[in-house]
């Protein structure tokens, strides 16, 4: 009678791949290792989950107002680290890469006679899904901890 029709797929031939190798697909923001410290602990800057933050700084570079979010993410480490600790601009450039993989750097950033601080940024993927200019992800401020002083 038309009403109902049944659709059933008999095989699947191939599957084109669909990661791309600028993004970061972990489901967790990296943490300092507590052993590694010997000192007890540290603590976060930011929000743990700082989804809003994310979108709003991927708007602001698809707006052009921080259009070098693209691709600088030591610029996106030093200018999160310059919100939250106001420190003396001259300092930031000394941030040094501590790791790097996929979609993620972090930076370690330790002025003389101060605390440590680590910094994560980040492209990821959930943010490709907002993304308004053809898939282009920002580097993202993920996480931001300060460790113990030496």
């Amino acid at each position: 009678m038309g009403c109902c029709s049944l659709l059933v797929i008999q095989q699947v031939l191939a599957v084109d791949p669909h990661d791309r190798n600028d993004l970061d697909y972990g489901s967790y923001v990296d943490q300092p290792d507590v052993d590694k410290l010997k000192c007890g602990g540290y603590q976060d800057l930011i929000d743990i989950l700082p989804y809003r933050e994310m979108l709003a700084a991927q708007e602001s570079a698809e707006s052009g107002e921080r259009r070098w979010a693209f691709g600088s993410p030591r610029r996106v480490a030093a200018e999160g680290l310059a919100t939250l600790l106001r420190p003396d601009q001259k300092l930031i450039p000394r941030m040094k890469v501590i790791r790097k993989s996929q979609g993620k750097v972090i930076y370690e950033w330790h002025p003389p006679g101060e605390t440590r601080y680590m910094i994560v940024v980040s492209r990821p993927y959930w943010l490709s899904f907002y993304s308004h200019s053809q898939g282009k992800v920002a580097w993202v401020l993920a996480a931001a901890y300060e460790l113990c002083r030496n």
